[in-house]
């Protein structure tokens, strides 16, 4: 048995020598004619379901990195005030200033430039689509404040921690050398 045959568009010139389509079913039956110019054109408007998603997939994938590089960010500048708090006590304090401000920095450049990438991806999407990004942006706002509300405690805990150092190497100094003797 014989593979069935397929509904086929060829082009054909009309008399004035116009390009045309001619749509033809199996049997090969002329079924419909178009303008060239006008069928290619809406060709070329309609995305494929594989061009849509691999769109999407693309610019949900530059988003997720971004929010990845903030969280690394995040990450480097605790493990930096963590350091500092291991240094002297001299030197904690301004150290973790320095650590604190550039931490907020990232925390608060890293989700404007996200959220730029995003609006202007989600203008071309239709309405159901932009419907479930926006509830998506709320759960990252959630999330962002959440997170810089662990940061913060974080941090209060390593200035914490840093003063009771500091306090324990006053003390420690004040016992081995008693107020009467110089260096």
């Amino acid at each position: 048995m014989a593979a069935k045959k397929k509904a086929r568009r060829t082009t054909l010139r009309s008399s004035k020598g116009k390009k045309l389509y001619v749509v033809r079913d199996a049997k090969g039956r002329i079924k419909d004619v178009q303008s060239y110019k006008r069928a290619h054109a809406a060709d070329l408007r309609k995305k494929s379901k594989a061009e849509v998603a691999k769109k999407k997939a693309t610019k949900k994938k530059a988003a997720k990195k971004k929010v990845v590089s903030a969280k690394a960010k995040v990450k480097k500048a605790a493990l930096k005030v963590k350091r500092a708090v291991a240094k002297s006590p001299k030197t904690v304090r301004a150290a973790a200033k320095k650590k604190v401000a550039a931490l907020k920095k990232a925390v608060q450049k890293a989700p404007a430039q996200a959220k730029a990438a995003v609006r202007k991806a989600v203008k071309k999407l239709p309405p159901p689509a932009r419907k479930a990004i926006a509830q998506a942006e709320t759960a990252a706002s959630q999330v962002q404040v959440s997170a810089e509300k662990a940061t913060t405690a974080v941090i209060d805990q390593a200035k914490e921690i840093a003063s009771k150092v500091s306090e324990t190497v006053q003390n420690a100094v004040e016992n081995v050398m008693p107020a009467g003797e110089s260096k």
